[in-house]
């Protein structure tokens, strides 16, 4: 037994330390293309298969190297500091490092107006109420749906799945993190089934089939919950995801979803998707979301934190992880992280 355990510990402390970097990866690959559609990436690029510069986009107009991550992984990394700062899920702490964060990004002139580099709407509009002292229960973004929370959760989900709280406990503090940014029963709904999705891959080996029947349960269960909570219809958010029962490749994913992701039920849909269609090997997964358009940063992201918990023995990214901006720093925040969760 205890050959098991440290062998099991060995596996979460792998998976733990490889997750920032992994996820700083996806964000970097589809960062350059964010916003352009599948058939633009194909046009202009074929197919992607490998860090490009970042200077296609508009936020980032005068980067011209790759390896460069924005705001998805600036959050993962305010999550993570939280909770190795404070040793256990902290509201107050969460809100520290989130504005210690923002107040770190550069601002841009857009349309006019300076901005935050990267950051969506509904984030900024919290930090700027946090900023003004408001508490964070009461910051986030009416009826907010977004996927600015999907993109930041997975060290949240790690430290649960490490430490195996209480189911409510763990419902309760993604609802805390979810509102914060994102104030809507739609947002609670898929940061909860996500966080069950993380949890899942995290402890289990993967197979489609089991995949598909913990969804499913996580559906009924938080479709139910939520729908008594915020007035979401029955079936909802599963009408958006059933089509991975069937064969899921770039077209099926295109044809049964918008092609964009920015909507957290499409960013499952999209995301899920391009982690089914290669069984969530990290390479071929990342980069099945970067072609795919859209919200490519936020979709490789969240792809990558599933292959990063998919994976039972050392993570093996592509051999140009190593341009990754900061990556010293991922790593090390990375290992704190799952020092921390493991109580090491």
């Amino acid at each position: 037994m205890e050959d098991t355990n440290k062998h099991t510990r060995d596996i979460l402390y792998q998976q733990g330390a490889a997750l920032i970097p992994a996820i700083a990866y996806g964000d970097a690959a589809g960062l350059p293309v964010e916003t352009r559609s599948a058939a633009y990436i194909s046009e202009k690029y074929g197919v992607i298969n490998e860090l490009i510069p970042t200077k296609e986009n508009p936020f980032y107009g005068s980067v011209d190297h790759p390896g460069t991550w924005s705001d998805d992984t600036q959050l993962t990394l305010a999550v993570a500091k939280a909770l190795i700062k404070a040793g256990d899920f902290s509201l107050e702490v969460l809100t520290e490092t989130h504005l210690e964060a923002y107040d770190e990004t550069a601002e841009i002139m857009r349309k006019g107006k300076l901005v935050k580099r990267g950051w969506g709407g509904s984030t900024t509009a919290a930090m700027e109420k946090l900023h003004d002292g408001i508490d964070p229960a009461e910051t986030g973004t009416i009826d907010g749906a977004g996927n600015g929370v999907l993109m930041k959760m997975a060290p949240l989900a790690y430290w649960q799945a490490v430490r195996r709280p209480d189911m409510r406990v763990i419902f309760n503090q993604y609802d805390q993190l979810t509102n914060m940014t994102h104030n809507s029963a739609v947002a609670r709904l898929t940061t909860r089934v996500h966080g069950d999705m993380l949890g899942y891959l995290l402890r289990e080996e993967y197979d489609k089939k089991q995949f598909m029947n913990v969804l499913e349960g996580s559906l009924a269960l938080h479709e139910f919950e939520t729908r008594e909570l915020g007035g979401i219809q029955p079936g909802f958010l599963r009408d958006q995801l059933k089509y991975l029962y069937g064969s899921v490749n770039k077209e099926t994913i295109l044809s049964e979803t918008d092609g964009r992701g920015f909507y957290a039920p499409q960013t499952l849909a999209m995301a899920y998707g391009a982690f089914m269609a290669h069984d969530g090997n990290f390479t071929p997964a990342v980069y099945e979301a970067v072609n795919l358009g859209g919200d490519t940063d936020s979709l490789a992201s969240i792809v990558a934190s599933m292959s990063a918990f998919k994976t039972k023995e050392v993570l093996r990214m592509p051999i140009d992880h190593q341009n990754l901006e900061r990556l010293d720093e991922l790593k090390s925040v990375s290992r704190k992280l799952a020092e921390a969760a493991l109580g090491n």
